[in-house]
Order: C-alpha cells, then structure tokens, then sequence
C-alpha cells in the first residue's frame, strides 16, 4: 500500500459547522477518492470527526439501528446540497479500503467511535483510541487482513477477543495477515492470539512484555516477528510450525542472558539481537545450526565490545550461512573471518 494518505483529521464538528465539515470530506473524497477506493492511499480521520459523521448518518440516512451489508441510498431531489453530500459521504465510507482513526495527543477520548459506515475495510489502524470507546469492529473483523493500533492498549483480548466496546464472544479472524500491536501498554500476552489463524506477520515491541509463555505457539503461519523494547529474559517458544518457518526475529533491547531454544528456527534469516545481556560468544552456540542465515546483528552487548568479537562469533556460526554472505553488525565477512569459518567447516567434515 502506497504511502501516500488522505488525510481529514483536522476537520472536526468543534472547529467548523456541520455544512463546512460535510462540504470539506464531501470535496476532499471527490478529488481523490478513486485512491480510497482502489486502497492505494489511507483515509485519515479524527475519532470527532467520525462521531460527528456518524450522528448524521443515524440522523438522516438509516432507519434502524443496526445496518449490516451495503446500503443503498437513492437520491431525492427535494434534499438539500447538504443532505446529498452526506449521502456521498456515506457511500464513499461504505466502499472505503483502508482507514487510520486516531486520536489528537493529550485529549482522553470518553466517548463511542463506532466505524459501522466502513463496511469494506482490510486495513485499520487505530492510536489512541481506547478499545472499549469503538464499536463495530465485530462488523469488520473478518475481513480486515492488516490491523494496527498503537498507544492505546493494555491487553490483547481487549481488540482480537472482545472486538472493543463490541464486547463480542471471540471468533477467529480469517483474512488477518498483519498485526502490529507496537507501542502500547501491554505487559503479558494471552490466549487470543490463537484466534489468528493465518497471521504471517507480528510487531508487539515498545511494549512491556516480561515473558511470552506458550501464547505464540498457535501461530502457525507466522514468518515475521517484532518484539523489541521490551523486557523478554528467554527467547520466545514457537510452534513446530513457525518454528520451520520463521523468517525474521527483532529482539533488540530487551534483557536476554542467553539464546537457548534459537536454534530451532531453521528458516531464520534475519535475526536482531543488539542490546540485549549477552555476556560471552559462548551463549551464541545456538547459532550454529541456522544455515539460512543472512543478517545478524549483536551491537551492545557486553560481548560485543570484547576486541576479538567478531572473529569470535563467527567460530558460533554455521559455516554455510558465513560462506553465503552473512552481514554481521552490518557489515560482510572479511576474507580472514571467512577464513576462520573455513576452518571450522574442514573440522567438522573430519569429524
């Protein structure tokens, strides 16, 4: 998706009357709405604006509460120009792909945002709204295939279980692929995660994670995982599944003293463990048998600034991966660490 957005967020009921709020989005989705449409761009809405939006479409558009699939609206002539932008409003929501809904900095968002009008969504991101002040994400939920919030959140069943102030029973998410969960307020993981059956992609750093217990293990797809900035002691466990197929772990700045249990991650070819606690190139052993390697990164550990480092870490290396061209802390094996890997590769074949 392309990062360019569309971008309402300054508009709100406060700083303008209803007509200008209605004639602003009405103009904006006019001029670039084809975008909107075909998911090349983001819309960008302030969680009042939505609110406002929504107060007119239950005032004018919807007779009953609860609408679910498309709406038809026809046109009356007899409407006003107001009304009939709403109704072009409304039907360009109906169809929009993907949607960021935020909150502006040091407001406390009290009230209900319900995104009911966005019936067509794939992408979502939320920041700074609180799970339960969203309704209609239980609408949506099955569909949506990348789902992002930040700074909002202190558990994840409050959205992938409750689906928000929806407060529904968990069902499993079908289309989800993306999840980035990042700077948020979480401290434990829970059990669902084993709702994303098909998620490939996974970012819960800048969080507070101690520990991920078994609550990874039945992500059976999962290819990409981010848990950086957080406070993890042990590598997390993963399923037989995602073990084989995992492509990229971040555990940066954490608190690990040890790697057990990498060695596991057969398919591992991107691997960031800088700042962490890791004392000597002994508690990389584990590394030896990740033969897909390609990028490793060890800066600021405590081993890292042992002046043999990098010679000493490539004796932890699976030969294989150092003769297809690992990067180490960014930078290609020389010819003399290649040299120390060949070696070691002749030892082993002797053996």
């Amino acid at each position: 998706m392309s990062a360019t957005r569309m971008s309402a967020t300054r508009m709100s009921a406060t700083r303008g009357s209803q007509a200008t709020l209605v004639h602003s989005l009405a103009t904006l989705l006019r001029n670039d709405g084809d975008s909107v449409l075909d998911g090349s761009s983001v819309l960008t809405l302030h969680a009042g604006c939505v609110q406002h939006l929504t107060r007119l479409f239950e005032q004018y558009l919807l007779s009953r509460a609860h609408q679910h699939g498309f709406l038809a609206l026809p046109s009356h002539p007899a409407d006003t120009a107001s009304l009939l932008q709403v109704q072009f409003i409304f039907d360009m929501l109906q169809k929009t792909l993907a949607l960021k809904l935020v909150s502006p900095p040091g407001s406390s968002l009290q009230s209900v945002v319900k995104i009911f009008p966005f019936k067509s969504l794939k992408h979502l991101e939320l920041k700074r709204i609180p799970p339960g002040c969203l309704e209609g994400l239980r609408g949506v939920y099955s569909q949506l295939e990348v789902f992002t919030c930040s700074k909002s959140l202190t558990t994840l069943k409050e959205l992938l279980s409750h689906c928000g102030g929806d407060l529904s029973s968990a069902l499993p998410w079908l289309e989800l692929h993306t999840l980035n969960f990042s700077y948020n307020s979480i401290s434990s993981l829970d059990e669902s995660l084993s709702l994303l059956n098909v998620l490939k992609s996974l970012d819960l750093s800048h969080n507070r994670i101690r520990d991920c217990a078994e609550f990874l293990m039945p992500l059976s797809e999962l290819q990409h995982l981010n848990l950086a900035y957080n406070n993890l002691q042990r590598v997390p466990q993963l399923g037989q599944d995602s073990r084989a197929k995992l492509i990229t772990l971040v555990l940066r700045n954490n608190e690990l003293e040890t790697i057990n249990g990498m060695e596991q991650l057969s398919s591992l070819q991107h691997l960031d463990l800088a700042y962490n606690l890791l004392m000597e190139h002994l508690n990389l052993t584990p590394l030896s048998g990740l033969h897909n390697l390609q990028m490793l990164i060890l800066e600021g550990n405590p081993l890292y600034f042992q002046k043999t480092h990098r010679t000493s870490t490539v004796c932890h290396l699976s030969p294989r991966a150092a003769a297809q061209g690992l990067q180490l802390d960014g930078s290609s094996l020389s010819p003399t660490e290649l040299a120390v890997s060949t070696v070691l590769l002749l030892s082993l074949l002797k053996v």
